[in-house]
């Protein structure tokens, strides 16, 4: 027999090795300029089509297409009654305990859906895991016992890159469902970047030049094959948006480690030296609003208030701030230290917000 000390720290060590880690990424030194004064970048316009015509096999093999029926079936049946049935893309992100792991669109899936996975012409049963309201994601797996050796073959698990490093202009590969059409690709340019502040989350948006249709869900992949964005739900007739993988990956570690994900309650955006010299604020993380009876109104912060320290560490961007918060548990004191703009300036309040399972 074991002795249950040793069974626990044998337990405790084998859950160790089963978390997934994604590692974090940091904003870029400021890019390097040529004798011209401009930008070093890829000029090679046709190097770089031919470059990206090589990554499609590579990129398609980590995206699938996820399929839901809604209409009561049992999965021997469903299969059957198309009518009921939606599609959707799926992105492999990871492969543990035997079970490939893969997000995809809220939308389409919930615990009481009928879930399927296909690969090829091949359909396989899949489990949902969970889903954030938040970023509009979803984390469903697929046992590999159950697949054929070639389809198992024939798929890998994405590699989800630096999402900071991209610039306008730069050529992506998009692949999902684009134009109402499953397992479709296509190559464009990011024509914008812009920020969006979620709930205790502040996350890049990439505009690309391609047009969407509604309900189009897919995956931008960079010029190396390597996923650097999840698609923003579009509506018909705009082009098609993705979220920064950066700006998500804490989120998607911890719904795939089973990890709860913490609530705060503020949406802010970031203050560099540059918009505190413009608007003549200071800099770290400007709180734009503080939820109703979350942790942080509870607390006493407001709008308008700075974050610039988390537990007696420096915390300047909704990034870092976002990292500590995944840190935490249900019910443990964060202490944060803001600036507030009073009539003679700026000064520092100190609160203990009690953080919560969102």
């Amino acid at each position: 027999l074991i002795v249950p000390s040793v069974k626990a720290k044998l337990d405790k060590k084998k859950a160790e090795q089963d978390r997934i880690e994604f590692t974090r990424d940091e904003y870029p030194e400021p890019v390097v300029e040529d004798e011209d004064g401009q930008p070093q970048i890829k000029k090679d316009y046709d190097t770089l089509m031919q470059s990206l015509r090589t990554k499609v096999d590579d990129v398609q093999k980590s995206v699938v297409i996820v399929q839901e029926s809604t209409a009561g079936l049992n999965y021997e049946n469903y299969i059957e009654n198309r009518e009921n049935v939606t599609s959707t893309a799926g992105l492999i992100v990871a492969y543990v305990n035997s079970r490939y792991i893969i997000l995809t669109s809220k939308k389409y899936t919930d615990n009481t859906a009928n879930i399927s996975v296909k690969v090829n012409d091949n359909e396989y049963k899949a489990v949902y895991v969970c889903s954030d309201s938040n970023t509009g994601i979803s984390i469903i797996s697929v046992e590999a016992d159950q697949m054929s050796e070639d389809d198992r073959t024939s798929i890998e698990v994405s590699v989800l890159s630096n999402s900071y490093i991209l610039n306008k202009g730069e050529l992506v590969i998009a692949a999902g469902n684009i134009y109402g059409t499953d397992s479709a690709v296509d190559y464009g340019t990011i024509t914008n970047i812009s920020s969006y502040s979620l709930i205790d989350n502040n996350v890049d948006i990439f505009e690309t030049n391609l047009t969407a249709k509604d309900e189009d869900y897919a995956f931008l992949f960079n010029s190396d094959g390597n996923v650097v964005g999840i698609s923003v739900r579009s509506n018909k007739d705009v082009k098609l948006k993705f979220i920064g993988i950066s700006d998500l990956k804490g989120t998607i570690e911890n719904m795939i480690n089973h990890q709860e994900i913490m609530y705060f309650g503020i949406k802010a955006e970031n203050v560099d030296n540059e918009l505190a010299d413009k608007y003549s604020l200071t800099t770290g993380i400007y709180i734009l609003e503080v939820e109703q009876e979350s942790p942080a109104y509870q607390a006493g912060l407001q709008t308008g208030d700075v974050i610039v320290e988390v537990n007696g560490e420096e915390c300047l961007t909704m990034q870092k701030f976002n990292e500590r918060l995944y840190r935490c548990q249900a019910g443990q004191s964060v202490n944060v230290l803001v600036k507030r703009l009073g009539k003679s300036g700026y000064f520092e309040v100190s609160y203990d917000v009690n953080v919560e399972y969102r």
